[in-house]
């Protein structure tokens, strides 16, 4: 058994706890809900590695960035010195992912040296996620500020996101913040509030170079597609210079020959876009897995039943006809595009960075689902004649 003592969980624990309880109350301001909320959240965390954990549900990535995110801070490795230690760093990297072995080398400063460290922060960074997740929908999706406080807290417990953040070490949660953070970034962007798109967008785009390279270049290019077909105007011209501007920036950055490299990659590996596609949006089949998935037997079977409703979803989204929305549809149509062509990459782990659009497409679907289930009630023969006796 792997599983870690009290002692050295309860720092984590009393941080999950706490930071749960102020912003799901921050979001909702329900002081119950907030306090079952946090203890939901922290009970799972805590029983998974106070008892269950004993290296099933774990991957060689895992183990790896552990490793390094120790070694490095037995050197004292930190984003303060790190030019001096770029060598090591990207020697402990492989030279990749290396922003990944420096979010292990603060949790352990945060919490202590242990797998559930760096855990423990992708736990904290749900929250993050889901409030950011949930303004954005109100803004772009026309929430009422009652749905908007319901999508808060279905991002919060969405079973993918809670069974990826909370069991293993992985980068996806932070990859999937980072995509939140781009849409939002987005949305700013075509609102014209440039510069505080840039903010937003500069560090997050900088640190995917080092965890995602290519996330930032399919973001720029749907952005791109959906601006040029929209454009009119000196305003929608000058959007669309700023997008091709930064498409070409990544390109640059990420450099020809690593872009070729991919591309190879891709060619080598391409598979029947069709058996692709259904392959990456369906994967795990439920109660089916590998052992070491099987934590995603439960999550994956939501996942299924949730499939009519993401479509629903997707039919609301692409009739906002907003440019916001086109936006959103062929990011997301980029990044299934990507997968359903690339064989290697079509397992569960590379479709956590977009939970936060099939949660969104879920919602909407289940939200339009129920107002018409309302509606209809309401427009039915029965309920007009139970109207007419009670006047």
């Amino acid at each position: 058994m792997l599983t870690f003592d009290l002692t050295q969980l309860s720092l984590p624990v009393l941080t999950i706890l706490g930071m749960t309880i102020a912003v799901t109350f921050h979001m909702t301001r329900s002081p119950v809900f907030s306090l079952i909320a946090g203890i939901v959240k922290t009970s799972l965390f805590a029983l998974y590695f106070g008892i269950f954990f004993d290296g099933t549900f774990t991957f060689l990535d895992d183990w790896t960035y552990l490793d390094g995110g120790q070694e490095l801070l037995k050197q004292r490795v930190g984003l303060s010195n790190l030019y001096d230690h770029l060598e090591l760093v990207f020697s402990a990297g492989g030279g990749g992912h290396i922003l990944y072995y420096l979010y292990n080398v603060y949790a352990f400063r945060l919490f202590g040296e242990g797998y559930f460290a760096p855990v423990a922060c992708n736990v904290l960074l749900t929250l993050v996620i889901a409030t950011l997740g949930a303004r954005l929908a109100e803004k772009e999706f026309g929430f009422s500020r009652n749905w908007k406080k319901l999508f808060f807290v279905f991002l919060l417990f969405h079973p993918d996101i809670l069974a990826w953040s909370n069991v293993m070490n992985g980068k996806d949660t932070l990859v999937l913040l980072s995509h939140v953070i781009l849409l939002t970034a987005v949305s700013l962007f075509i609102r014209g509030q440039i510069g505080k798109a840039l903010i937003l967008a500069f560090p997050t785009v900088l640190s995917l170079f080092f965890l995602r390279f290519y996330v930032p270049l399919l973001f720029s290019a749907a952005l791109l597609v959906a601006i040029g077909f929209r454009a009119g105007g000196y305003g929608r011209i000058w959007l669309l210079l700023c997008v091709a501007s930064l498409f070409g920036g990544s390109l640059v950055f990420l450099g020809m020959a690593n872009l070729a490299q991919a591309v190879d990659l891709v060619q080598e590996k391409f598979v029947n876009p069709a058996y692709g596609l259904v392959r990456f949006l369906f994967t795990p089949i439920p109660f089916n897995t590998e052992e070491a998935y099987a934590f995603l037997d439960i999550s994956a079977a939501l996942h299924w039943l949730m499939m009519p409703c993401a479509g629903y979803g997707l039919l609301y989204i692409y009739r906002r006809r907003t440019l916001y929305s086109r936006a959103f549809l062929y990011y997301l149509a980029a990044f299934v595009f990507l997968y359903a062509v690339f064989g290697e990459l079509q397992g569960p782990r590379h479709r956590v960075q977009l939970d936060y659009a099939w949660a969104l497409l879920q919602f909407i679907g289940l939200r339009q689902l129920i107002q018409n289930g309302i509606a209809r009630k309401d427009q039915s023969p029965i309920s007009g004649k139970e109207q007419v006796v009670n006047v």
